[in-house]
């Protein structure tokens, strides 16, 4: 038992107290910390009398101090060589061909300059602003008092239209509705390749198609027939542009052609619609004879007595000559409309004419306004030149395009169809 070892001590593990020691905050890895104690904190800052060491090393030398053989004052590329030239000649003619590789249509139609105008008519003195605030060249419109106009050649040229239009109108709806359609179809050509000079790039040949079904299908199969026309027109619009017909613009020029179908074959086919009923020709009749009346009044009174400007969008249209246009327009289709079935049952009924009369004079300027605005946007003083003193069919028939829905919901509000 005596040879049993003693212990001097016990020691537990984690309770030593460590043989070094540290100063806080100074790294333990340090070999030698007796010259490299800072001052106590309360200490005023130190000054150095001469630089130190490390400092009269990294002092920063300005760049006219760097030799000319170092690698940074060295030119990158000389544009003498002919390798540089050769790459700046490839990038000039690449860029000024137009021709990459990669789809990047313009946001805004080009601005190209407009066909040179015919001695007779003069440039607008004011250009107008256009949407984005740029502006663009404009032309002189035609106005309300006939400033010129060849006004012979527009009489004879108005009597033959309207004498070809009461001749469809006597042998009947399925005559009618063919030379309707006729004129459609020639509208819409003239409004799409209107907005092309304009720079806008439409699919012109499938709206001109979708005008002209609009008005058919509205004759065949009546209102359903629209929405249906409408949504075909859509969805091949979009394939248009999506298979690369055309390539430019797509979601503006996809607009431009949905407007186009809208403005001429939406508003159109109410031909088609009136023309279904028993009741149809008279309709039409009503139409054509308040617009005619509003033109004929607007063009006469304006002439004669036209003074205050009308609107910006038409700045030669008179106030007077409106006003003018619309009491002849009232007129008319009271006294003329009102002797025909269906808005005179019995003759001398003026009850349903004068309804009529009011809605027509109040929609018809505003059909004349919205393709004046449109013209004037386009910088354009007509949309064609197919009726001689007149221009386009579409200045022409701008205000009717407007009266035929009005006409057509009149009389379903009035019940005057047939059928």
């Amino acid at each position: 038992m005596n040879d049993q070892p003693k212990f001097e001590e016990i020691r537990i593990l984690g309770l030593e107290t460590s043989e070094d020691e540290v100063t806080p905050g100074r790294s333990v890895f340090e070999e030698d910390q007796s010259g490299n104690d800072l001052p106590p904190w309360t200490d005023p800052p130190a000054t150095s009398s001469s630089s130190d060491e490390w400092l009269e090393e990294e002092v920063p030398r300005w760049a006219d101090d760097v030799p000319e053989e170092h690698e940074s004052q060295q030119p990158v590329a000389n544009l003498e060589d002919s390798s540089a030239t050769s790459f700046f000649e490839t990038e000039t003619t690449q860029a000024s061909s137009g021709i990459s590789g990669e789809f990047n249509p313009p946001i805004l139609p080009p601005e190209e300059p407009l066909p040179p105008l015919p001695d007779n008519e003069a440039p607008m003195q004011e250009p107008n602003q256009d949407g984005k605030g740029g502006k663009r060249s404009g032309r002189k419109r035609g106005n309300s008092s006939g400033e010129g106009r060849d006004m012979p050649v527009a009489i004879i040229t108005g009597l033959a239209l309207g004498a070809l239009v009461l001749i469809a109108f006597y042998l009947g709806a399925a005559v009618t509705m063919v030379v309707a359609t006729f004129f459609l179809v020639l509208a819409a050509a003239e409004f799409f390749m209107a907005v092309r000079r304009a720079g806008y790039q439409p699919a012109s040949l499938l709206g001109i198609v979708a005008v002209a079904a609009l008005n058919l299908g509205a004759y065949w199969r009546f209102e359903a027939a629209v929405p249906l026309v409408l949504l075909l027109t859509v969805l091949f619009t979009f394939l248009w542009y999506f298979t690369g017909v055309d390539r430019e613009a797509p979601m503006l020029n996809i607009s431009v052609t949905m407007f186009g179908v809208l403005y001429i074959g939406m508003l159109g086919s109410f031909v088609g619609l009136m023309l279904k009923d028993v009741n149809g020709i008279g309709m039409m009749l009503a139409a054509v004879l308040a617009t005619v009346g509003y033109d004929t009044g607007g063009l006469v009174i304006g002439r004669i007595a036209g003074r205050t400007p009308l609107a910006a969008v038409s700045p030669n249209k008179t106030m007077e000559g409106l006003i003018g246009g619309m009491a002849v327009s009232f007129a008319v289709t009271v006294l003329v409309t009102g002797q025909i079935t269906p808005f005179g049952d019995t003759p001398g009924d003026l009850g349903s004419a004068f309804v009529l009369g009011v809605v027509a004079a109040l929609v018809a300027p505003l059909g004349d306004l919205c393709e004046s605005m449109i013209k004037r946007d386009l910088g354009i003083k007509d949309m064609g030149s197919i009726l001689p003193g007149h221009g386009g069919l579409l200045d022409r028939f701008d205000a009717l395009l407007f009266v035929l829905p009005a006409t057509y919901y009149t009389a379903r509000l009035l019940d005057l169809f047939g059928g």
